[in-house]
């Protein structure tokens, strides 16, 4: 998938919140401090739901931080708006999640009209049906799904942060290698429930879905190949943009199985630096036509499986796809 790579964002410019919060208040009493609002009941008109959270601070009028995901529907692949891919804001009426990193000519944007101000005085505040939506453009083709219910509940949480360990299974047969981080599909690997599959002893850490650890922690979206297209294999990636582009590019090839298996953090798109405290992740292609990939941590590996004809893929001069916790 050498082709999917992109150097740099389209979207124009957005003006991203990356506040830290130091304290969040456990009661709902009206303090100058970022509330936390859940959503509730979010139901769009494709059957699709919207769930997740966000901090506004009321008094300087800024969402300090978030994490919604919106499930995949008829037109709209799954996605989960962080502050590593998408920018938000809130004035009276309306509040918005706009992804800012999609491929040239589409844009993803989640429309949130509360009822009553979000200053703490009620703790459960109705959408208008009316005026909220998610919609999105793909070059000249819009599509829009409304929202027939739901509303925000202000609620005593702590942001989550929660790191989980993404181990590699390696098929002698198919000569694939795989990775997750997911308890039960590790159980099921090494207890044969599909056979053939047995662990590498490698693997990285990164962030639970739903963790919230900084303004470049993106989810990473998980694709199956499909088995009749001669794929029968699974691909990655922390950036969004990507994600959406084999959605849109490759329907028939690849199936989107999750928007968000895990989160890391996205390297320069540029440089392939990563942030500190991360290390990098290659990710290597096998360029054959079950069309395989490696995600390793590992330079002598990646080293290992250029010399063996595979390509590297990602950003920057040495090709990092994503950057796992260190």
């Amino acid at each position: 998938m050498a082709e999917e790579k992109k150097n740099g964002g389209w979207f124009s410019t957005f003006l991203r919140f990356g506040c830290l919060i130091a304290a969040l208040v456990g009661s709902l009493d009206l303090v100058a401090a970022p509330r936390v609002w859940t959503l509730n009941n979010v139901q769009f008109s494709d059957g699709a739901i919207a769930t997740g959270y966000f901090s506004y601070d009321d008094a300087s009028q800024i969402v300090t931080n978030w994490d919604v995901r919106v499930s995949q529907g008829p037109l709209f692949p799954g996605l989960t708006y962080v502050l590593g891919n998408s920018a938000a804001s809130y004035t009276p009426g309306w509040l918005y999640f706009g992804s800012s990193d999609a491929p040239p000519g589409l844009y993803r944007l989640l429309n949130l009209w509360p009822a009553l101000p979000l200053d703490g005085s009620n703790p459960t505040v109705s959408l208008d049906l009316a005026k909220s939506y998610e919609d999105y453009e793909e070059l000249i083709v819009r599509g829009s799904r409304g929202i027939i219910s739901g509303s925000l509940v202000l609620t005593a949480l702590t942001l989550p942060v929660a790191r989980v360990q993404v181990d590699e299974f390696y098929n002698q047969a198919l000569r694939h290698y795989f990775i997750t981080a997911d308890a039960v599909e590790k159980q099921d690997l090494d207890t044969g429930a599909h056979p053939g599959w047995a662990r590498t002893g490698e693997s990285f850490n990164a962030y639970t879905t739903g963790s919230n650890a900084g303004d470049s922690i993106n989810p990473v979206c998980r694709y199956y190949g499909n088995p009749l297209r001669g794929i029968d294999s699974h691909f990655y990636s922390a950036d969004a943009a990507e994600c959406l582009a084999v959605h849109f590019k490759y329907p028939s090839d690849w199936q989107l199985e999750s928007d968000n298996v895990f989160q890391t953090n996205l390297p320069d798109t540029v440089t392939g630096a990563c942030p500190s405290g991360t290390v990098p992740v290659y990710r290597l292609w096998n360029q054959r036509r079950d069309s395989n990939h490696r995600y390793t941590t590992r330079a002598a590996i990646k080293e290992q499986m250029l010399a063996i004809g595979y390509f590297a893929e990602g950003y920057g001069p040495d090709g990092v796809a994503m950057c796992a916790v260190n």
